[in-house]
């Protein structure tokens, strides 16, 4: 008998793959994924897993399925099974659980091990129709070549074995996803590949900075420029030590974006890592970083980046409909790129996730240097479980982590965090002394101002930032400037699309450097990585770290001159926050401050009292019920407790784990006439692809609950194939200074997110 793993619509059987070679091709290349994993065995259980994972499609019913004719199949035949019940089988104890969750869950998703309750892998195993009718057919054509034995693991504990298994998977889908493309899709499968590596990057890089540096020498030569080469100098000779956890603390405006990619090229060099992943925040800094990559250190080197976020958009040309494959969508499915520059979410949920497309890259994460950009950031009720999978990465996959911020959080193992990372290693050993030295403002406590006092304080500098919490307050605040007939004033928010956001950011730039008046109100999105500078910034009373955020934002670059300094004034006021983590970190900030000189802030023995303060008052708060203060979700307690191999959580904590709280929903808001026509289109067009990805920059994130309301109230509408878009049906509802508002009068008393 004939056995198949795919078909090719129309085509003759001749042309139809041959099982046998699927899964070759498949082992094949998952073991060469596992063979980087540095994790003993590696190797060996992805070949096991790339043999075993279409066992179950040597049955017959299988095979007859794929004999009908598309338009007469009726569900779906199971071919996921089979190949877990071999593997528990021929792999008695862990070993061979490992391997049944990775086949198991290759389409449906990595399932819970459980007790026997419905959906749960002990179940689904022990109800397995396929098992019995494929083995015969497995055995006698490649079920001999499995391994005989599976290495020993050195796997200390549950949330170890879960990461473990995970790479395992990743490895697997990966390599089906490839395998099966270059059979179904030869024309995209040979557009993988095509990235430079980081030689040729390095070397575009070192001519970057030998122009910039030419370019700041000829311009001014001042203090700021002398200490980012000094920084510079300081990221290139540490490259050279050992993988491991560095730290990176340098101010707002030291340099730290090309001297941290200086130090992870080097280091990747010298130490034969892969790849450099940039793990950012904020979707604002993610589109600078990423953008002078691309299209300045890196300009002429396609593929040598991959931006990967939601609202990413590439450039004409590249991807659009009709133009063939989109060699950037191809790169971050899977993260196969010199460099990958990715959201925090992105980064952490995935290695929690249990769906195949959002694990498939976690391979392609050994052995890459890891650039955690504004690490103070981390949000502290899911900090246990981001520091213990960043712990495993270095520990077991040969990874070297780069903690890069203004303000070094106190991440490192012992007081208060018995979870924190071991043996930082800082590059710049004297923060006190660097900061002193790239001095360039001074912070004072204005105490009470209400909006009218604000006003007037913005309205008196020719140029100005004002910094709030939430989008009503910024809202207002623009709006009070604009009724006195205050010149240059601008609004920033995540009320407004990212293709609004940029057009302004432009304006302000412009503004900027051409001396007029420039009056900006902006929730805290502008303070992490935005290049603007301004000589007065005022800040509503926060968490020390985003003090420091919104003070990068004044005579950012030394502007003022050499020893010119510019103002910070932190303002208290009597709007209230609902979001725990930031009234936490106020309050914190007050307590360290409390009897000190306001111009003590920024210092970084005070921002070092601030983060301890802030993690052992977490520490505190564990609740009545036990919970863990640091891992809300339970993400790292559940595969903790698990116990027994063939009990680990993967569904559950994959629907649990979310590094940002609220649900969001995306809801199209477009900004320009062009993207209103494409909106339009997106109404009847059957393949959306390519509309999505042009709206992508044309969307505002809201809570799921207030994007329903509004799509109740007729202010959204549902369209798409599937009515999976929602898209903003009354214009109107989008302001053009301020972005999205809401016509559901119940909206307007709600206080929205911050940001």
């Amino acid at each position: 008998m004939h056995w198949y793993a795919h078909t090719l619509p129309a085509r003759p059987k001749a042309e139809w793959e041959p099982l046998r070679s699927h899964l070759e091709l498949v082992a094949h290349q998952a073991e060469s994924f596992g063979a980087v994993l540095p994790e003993a065995g590696a190797a060996v259980f992805a070949r096991a897993l790339g043999l075993l994972h279409d066992a179950g499609k040597y049955a017959p019913a299988f095979q007859d399925y794929l004999e009908t004719a598309d338009e007469k199949r009726k569900g779906r035949v199971d071919h996921s099974s089979a190949g877990a019940v071999y593997a528990v089988e021929r792999y008695p104890g862990a070993a061979g659980w490992m391997l049944a969750y990775a086949v198991a869950g290759h389409h449906a998703g990595l399932p819970d091990g459980g007790g026997g309750e419905a959906g749960c892998l002990k179940q689904w195993l022990a109800d397995s129709p396929s098992a019995a009718a494929a083995r015969a057919g497995f055995m006698a054509e490649i079920g001999h070549r499995l391994p005989g034995v599976l290495p020993r693991t050195n796997l200390p504990d549950g949330f170890a074995a879960s990461l473990f298994v995970r790479m395992l998977f990743s490895c697997l889908t990966d390599a089906d996803a490839l395998s099966t493309e270059s059979f179904s899709d030869p024309e995209t499968s040979a557009e993988r590949g095509r990235a430079p590596g980081l030689e040729i990057l390095a070397e575009a890089l070192d001519r970057y900075l030998e122009k910039k540096m030419a370019v700041a020498r000829a311009e001014s030569g001042g203090r700021v420029n002398r200490i980012r080469a000094d920084v510079l100098a300081r990221c290139r000779d540490a490259a050279g030590r050992a993988p491991g956890v560095f730290s990176l603390a340098v101010p707002t405006g030291g340099g730290k974006t090309l001297s941290s990619l200086a130090f992870a090229l080097d280091h990747a060099r010298a130490h034969d890592l892969r790849r450099v992943i940039y793990v950012i925040p904020y979707l604002s800094i993610i589109e600078q970083t990423a953008q002078e990559f691309r299209d300045r250190v890196f300009a002429g080197l396609p593929g040598a980046v991959v931006e990967h976020h939601c609202a990413y958009r590439p450039p004409e040309g590249d991807g659009e409909e009709g133009s063939g494959p989109d060699r950037h969508k191809l790169a971050a499915e899977n993260w196969d790129a010199p460099v990958v520059v990715t959201t925090a979410v992105q980064f952490f949920e995935s290695f929690f996730a249990g769906r195949p497309s959002r694990c498939r890259k976690l391979h392609n994460v050994a052995r890459s240097v890891i650039v955690l950009d504004e690490a103070q950031l981390l949000p502290v009720p899911h900090l246990r479980p981001c520091l213990a999978v960043l712990r495993e990465l270095v520990e077991r996959y040969g990874c070297t982590v780069l903690l890069c911020t203004a303000t070094q959080p106190a991440l490192g193992l012992g007081r208060p965090l018995d979870f924190g990372l071991p043996a930082i290693t800082p590059i710049v050993e004297e923060p006190e002394r660097l900061h002193t030295a790239m001095k360039r403002v001074r912070v004072a406590h204005a105490g009470p101002m209400d909006d009218e006092a604000l006003a007037d304080r913005i309205a008196e500098a020719g140029q100005a930032l004002c910094v709030v919490d939430t989008r009503p307050h910024a809202a207002e605040l623009f709006r009070l400037l604009r009724r006195r007939g205050v010149e240059g004033v601008r609004h920033l928010s995540a009320a407004m699309c990212v293709e609004h956001r940029s057009a302004v950011l432009d304006a302000i730039r412009a503004d900027l450097k051409e001396g007029r008046p420039c009056r900006v109100v902006s929730t805290q999105l502008v303070e992490a990585g935005v290049d603007v500078s301004f000589p007065l910034v005022l800040r509503a009373m926060a968490g020390l770290d985003s003090v420091a955020q919104s003070a990068g934002r004044c005579n950012r670059h030394g502007e003022l001159g050499e020893d010119a300094l510019g103002t910070v004034l932190v303002f208290d006021t009597e709007r209230a926050l609902r979001l725990a983590d930031l009234n936490r970190r106020r309050d914190k900030a007050r307590e360290v401050l409390y009897g000190r000189d306001w111009d003590e802030a920024l210092d970084p023995k005070v921002l070092e009292a601030y983060f301890r303060a802030l993690y052992a008052a977490g520490k505190k708060g564990r609740g009545s019920d036990g919970a863990d203060p640091f891992d809300a979700c339970g993400a790292w307690e559940a595969f903790g407790k698990a116990g027994r191999m063939e009990a680990l959580p993967f569904r559950t904590v994959s629907e649990r784990f979310r590094l940002i709280d609220d649900d969001q929903l995306a809801v199209i808001t477009p900004f320009t006439d062009e993207a209103w026509g494409w909106a339009a289109a997106l109404r009847a067009v059957e393949r959306p692809g390519g509309l999505a990805r042009k709206l992508q920059r044309h969307t505002v994130s809201l809570p799921r609950s207030r994007a329903l309301r509004l799509l109740a109230a007729g202010t959204v509408q549902a369209v798409g194939p599937d009515k999976q878009f929602l898209v903003l049906a009354d214009g109107d509802a989008y302001d053009k200074d301020v972005g999205l508002t809401a016509r559901d009068p119940r909206e307007r008393t709600e206080e929205e997110n911050v940001l």
